[in-house]
Formats: C-alpha cells, sequence, structure tokens
C-alpha cells in the first residue's frame, strides 16, 4: 500500500496521522480496562467449560459500556485536544473518527482472545488478515481514487473496524451462548487494571519519540520517522503472534516449575535464533524495499527500520523471561520494569534526537526495549530458576549484532554502486544463515529442520 500512499501523501501529511494516532493509543489502556490479562485469568480459573462464554460476553459488554462513555468524552474535548496537539481545531473531527476506530477494534478484543484461548489459531490469523485486507482496500479507495488524503486514511480504518466488528460477530460472536453476568466487571478491572500502568509504559516507548520529532524537529521529519517505523513493525507482528501463543502455553506450566526449567531455557534459545535471523532479514532488506516501495522524500526511513525491529525482537525476549512474575504473582515488579524502560526512553529522546535527528528516536526505542529482558531476568529470577542456555544464546546473539552493524554499514557507506552493494549484502546475509544453521544448532536439530524442509538425507 506505502507505494501507492506515499505518491499522494507527503511526509507532513503522514506526521498529522501519526500525532492523531497519538489520542487512541493514550486511550488504549482506559478502553481496555487491563481486560486482557484477567480475562485470561479468569478463564482459565472456570473450570466449567459451559460457563466459560459468559466471561467472554462479560467483557465484551464491559468494553461497550466504556468505549460509549470515553467516545463521549472525546468527542466533547476533540476541539481542545486538536488545538493542543497543532495549534489549530481544524483537525477535532479526525481526531473523533480515528478514535471511533479504536473503540471498535477494542470491544471485539474479548472475542480475538476466544479464539486464542482455543487455540483457533487460523480462524484467528484469517481475521486479522481479513482487517488487514479491508484496511488496504479501503485506504486505497479514499485516498487514491476519491483523494480524500489523510481523512480517507484515517476513515479506512474505521471503516476497516466496522466491518471486522460485524465479520468477527458472524463467524465467532453468535456462536457463543450469549450470559451475562454483571458480577464478573469487578473482577475483571480489579485484576486487569494494573496492566493499564504497564500499557501506559509500552506508549511511553513506542510513541513519546512522536511528540519529541515533531517539536526539536519538523513534521516532515515525523512523517519519514512514521513510515520507516511502520515497517520495523511488521516485527511486531511476527512477535505478537508469539505473544499470543506464549501465555497460554507457560501459564500451563504454574503447577511444573521443574519441567520449566527446561522448557523456558530452550524456547528462549529458539527464539533468539528465529527472531534474531528475522532481525537480519529487516536489516537486509530495508534500504531496497524503502526505495522501491516509497517516494524519494521518504528513501532515509531506511535507516531504522532495522533498528526498530530488532528493539521489538527483545519485546519477544521480554515475555520469554518475566513468567517468574507471573508464577510469584508480584504483577506489580512487571509494570516497575516497564515503567524504567519508558523512563529510559524519554532520557535517550532527549538526548539522542537533537545529535541524530531520527535516528536518535530509534535507536531510544532500541535501548528501551534492549533492557526489558535484562531487567526481567533480574527479577525473575528469584521466584523461578530457568536453566537458559546462555552460550548459545550470547554466540547467536553476537553474529547475529555483527551483520545487522555489518549490512547497516554497506548500504550506508557502498551504496553508490547498486550493484556491488547488493552483492556485498547478499554475500554477508548468506554467511548469517550458513553460520547459524551450522553453530547456533547442534546435530539433530538440525536434522529436524532439514527433514521439515524436504532436504534430509
Amino acid at each position: 500500500m506505502l507505494p501507492f500512499l506515499t505518491s499522494v501523501l507527503s511526509p507532513k501529511d503522514y506526521g498529522i496521522v501519526a500525532l492523531i494516532s497519538l489520542v487512541s493509543i493514550i486511550m488504549s489502556g482506559v478502553l481496555t480496562l487491563g481486560t486482557g490479562n484477567s480475562l485470561v485469568v479468569l478463564y482459565y480459573k472456570e473450570e466449567e467449560l459451559l460457563k466459560r462464554p459468559s466471561i467472554i460476553w462479560s467483557n465484551f459488554s464491559l468494553l461497550v459500556i466504556n468505549g460509549i462513555f470515553w467516545y463521549a468524552i472525546v468527542w466533547l474535548v476533540a476541539p481542545s485536544l486538536s488545538f493542543l496537539i497543532f495549534q489549530t481545531n481544524e483537525y477535532q473531527n479526525l481526531i473523533r473518527i480515528s478514535f471511533l476506530g479504536s473503540v471498535l477494534t477494542t470491544v471485539v478484543d474479548p472475542w480475538m482472545a476466544f479464539l486464542r484461548l482455543n487455540e483457533k489459531a487460523k480462524k484467528y490469523l484469517s481475521l486479522t488478515l481479513a482487517a488487514m485486507f479491508f484496511n488496504i482496500v479501503l485506504s486505497i479507495y479514499f485516498v487514491l481514487i476519491l483523494g480524500w488524503g489523510i481523512k480517507g486514511l484515517l476513515l479506512a480504518g474505521t471503516m476497516s473496524a466496522s466491518i471486522m466488528v460485524i465479520v468477527i460477530w458472524f463467524f465467532v460472536g453468535r456462536k457463543l451462548k450469549f450470559h451475562l453476568n454483571p458480577k464478573l466487571f469487578l473482577p475483571l478491572v480489579r485484576i486487569g487494571f494494573p496492566s493499564i500502568f504497564g500499557l501506559f509504559a509500552f506508549f511511553i516507548i513506542d510513541y513519546a519519540d512522536r511528540q519529541m520529532i515533531e517539536r526539536i524537529l519538523s513534521l516532515s521529519d515525523l512523517g519519514v520517522f512514521s513510515v520507516g517505523y511502520s515497517f520495523g513493525l511488521a516485527m511486531l507482528v511476527a512477535v505478537s503472534a508469539f505473544g499470543t501463543a506464549w501465555p497460554p502455553f507457560f501459564i500451563s506450566y504454574v503447577k511444573k516449575p521443574n519441567e520449566a526449567r527446561e522448557v523456558f531455557g530452550r524456547v528462549l534459545t529458539y527464539y533468539i535464533i528465529a527472531f534474531g535471523s528475522l532481525s537480519v532479514l529487516f536489516f537486509f532488506v530495508a534500504k531496497p524495499i524503502l526505495i522501491l516501495m516509497t517516494a524519494p522524500s521518504f528513501h532515509d526511513a531506511w535507516k531504522i527500520v532495522g533498528i526498530v525491529a530488532a528493539g521489538y525482537m527483545f519485546k519477544g525476549c521480554y515475555l520469554i523471561l518475566v513468567p517468574g512474575v507471573y508464577f510469584a504473582e508480584k504483577l506489580v515488579y512487571q509494570s516497575i520494569i516497564e515503567w524504567i524502560a519508558a523512563i529510559l526512553n524519554i532520557g535517550f529522546n532527549l538526548w539522542l534526537i537533537p545529535l541524530y535527528g531520527i535516528l536518535g528516536a530509534a535507536y531510544a526505542t532500541f535501548i528501551s526495549y534492549f533492557s526489558l529482558p535484562f531487567l526481567a531476568w533480574f527479577v525473575s529470577r528469584g521466584y523461578l530458576k530457568v536453566d537458559y542456555e546462555w552460550f548459545r544464546v550470547l554466540s547467536i546473539s553476537i553474529i547475529t549484532s555483527l551483520t545487522c552493524v555489518t549490512l547497516y554499514q554497506i548500504y550506508e557507506y557502498f551504496s553508490s554502486d547498486i550493484f556491488n552493494t547488493m552483492l556485498y549484502a547478499t554475500t554477508v546475509f548468506c554467511a548469517y544463515l550458513i553460520i547459524t544453521f551450522r553453530i547456533s544448532l547442534n546435530k539433530e536439530e538440525r536434522d529436524i529442520i532439514l527433514n521439515k524442509i524436504g532436504f534430509a538425507k
């Protein structure tokens, strides 16, 4: 979609969209009330299968009521928000449109959670891809065909969310026997509320840099940053897919800590191998893809893609290293960890953006996410002893880091000759894959992979 949109929308337009979206992102915590976590807890605690749909419907009803309440407030204060962000009330209706999309996306979360909790991965993936498809089609129609600009882009997101409410209800909601239990409202909020603070921390990590770039640099710089960031977000999609499957998996080991010691350690190793390779891929393709898919005014965005992607990889590491906190029911420590990372993000943004521009903001995001798994390991080790394969993890990490730096340097300093640049980059990428395959995996693991792809002897 970007090749088309960047030919119509300017970096400044993307900067405006990024700032408008901030309103919805800031409000995401109060829209969900943290019930994503509490839903999982209550769902697994309820041993009677017939009573579990009442948890889903109660959560859905709570989010609908809460969404209507907050949308009414945002509707009323939209002129003030527009003036606060842009020093004009010109964008008040765009704020309303964007926030409505967020409300609609939030209310179907319980139905989507039901799919995850019941291991219906194919249906979950299909609905997720359907949402992306509707958004792309409507964006192209509103922006390119009708010429509605940023209004069309935001309206496409809201309309695709509306369509998905109907689609998800048809495939999921209507098949769940309706049973509302208002007594569940309080437990849903009480258990989930502490996680709201964590959501705000992640908001700071992911989006505080947008405000700083706009204030310190310009809206155009923010637009370039947003395009590069959106490519890096593809890593978050992969990490989120892992994050969706991971909680039910590790929760199943709550009463089996001895088994968890070995299993969790092996999971971290395989995660580093898989997502480390994915990070290298982002560094490898970032510049060629950005040049091919965007207008020249957006080409510098390639510099931040790999850095953002690598940062999100460490967010996944954090998810693997934090279960000890859950086992000990010390969730307050999780919020503390996330807020330390958020404070680091603010500090490094203030320091690095004036020095390195949008690249400094990407560095700040990376450092913040890089800190999360180390803080989580430090805290969790007192509650759950896990046999992590540190030698393999460190070896893979060093090889991956050196490869990413090398690819970045090739594209940054040897770009005058396109043919040789791509030859060098491709050689480095292939060498990385071979080395990782031979060194990071033992013979048994290599044989399993070869067998899966049809190259077994």
